[in-house]
C-alpha cells in the first residue's frame, strides 16, 4: 500500500505530536519515539533543571545522536514515523542563538525526510510538565525556528490541522 518513506512529525512543544504518533496502529508504519524526555530525565536526576539551557551543546549532541541512530534503524515497515527529527536539534540551537557544529549541519544536509508534518502551537492543549519547561510564547518561537530550519534544508513543512487526534492521523496518512 505504501512506498518506502521516512516521515518526521515535528512542531512546538505540547502540540500533539506524541499523542498522534502513539495512536498509530498500522502494520506498514513503524514509529520511533521522542528521545528528549529520556535525556532530560537523566540530566535532571544528575541535578540539571533545564539541561538544554544549562548545557546546550552536550544536550543537543545526545539528542542528535539518538535521533540519527533511529534514522538508520532497519524496519520491515515501508513507512517510518519519527517523533521529531535531527533537524529539530539545529532549530533549537538556532533559536537559542548557539552555533551548530559543522558535523550536525552536514548530517542535516545528507539525511533528510521524505515528508515533514508540522504541528502548530495550540494553546488549548498546551501543558508544561517536569520535562517540558517551555512556556507558550517559547513554543511559538520554537515553531517558527522549526519551519525555518526544515525549509532551509530543502524540506517543505505540511501543517497538521488543529483537530482531533484521529483526524490528525488521517490527515497525515492521506498526505503520504
Amino acid at each position: 500500500m505504501f512506498e518506502k518513506q521516512k516521515i518526521v512529525l515535528t512542531g512546538s512543544p505540547s502540540s500533539g505530536k506524541t499523542t498522534t504518533i502513539n495512536s498509530v496502529h498500522h502494520a506498514e508504519i513503524s514509529c520511533y519515539e521522542e528521545v528528549s524526555r529520556t535525556v532530560i530525565s537523566a540530566s535532571q536526576a544528575n541535578g540539571a533543571q533545564r539541561p538544554f539551557l544549562e548545557h546546550p551543546l552536550a544536550f543537543s549532541e545526545a539528542i542528535f545522536e539518538s535521533r540519527l541512530h533511529d534514522y538508520f534503524k532497519q524496519s520491515n515497515a515501508p513507512v517510518q514515523f519519527y517523533d521529531r527529527g535531527i533537524h529539530d536539534v539545529v532549530a533549537y540551537l538556532h533559536e537559542l542563538g548557539d552555533d551548530v557544529p559543522c558535523s550536525m549541519n552536514e548530517d542535516c544536509i545528507n539525511f533528510t525526510y521524505d515528508k515533514v508534518f508540522i504541528f502548530p502551537p495550540w494553546e488549548a492543549i498546551f501543558k508544561q510538565d517536569a520535562q517540558r519547561k517551555e512556556d507558550f510564547n517559547e513554543a511559538n518561537k520554537l515553531h517558527n525556528a522549526l519551519v525555518e530550519t526544515y525549509n532551509a534544508f530543502g524540506m517543505e513543512c505540511i501543517e497538521v490541522p488543529r483537530v482531533s487526534v484521529a483526524k490528525r492521523l488521517a490527515f497525515i496518512v492521506e498526505n503520504l
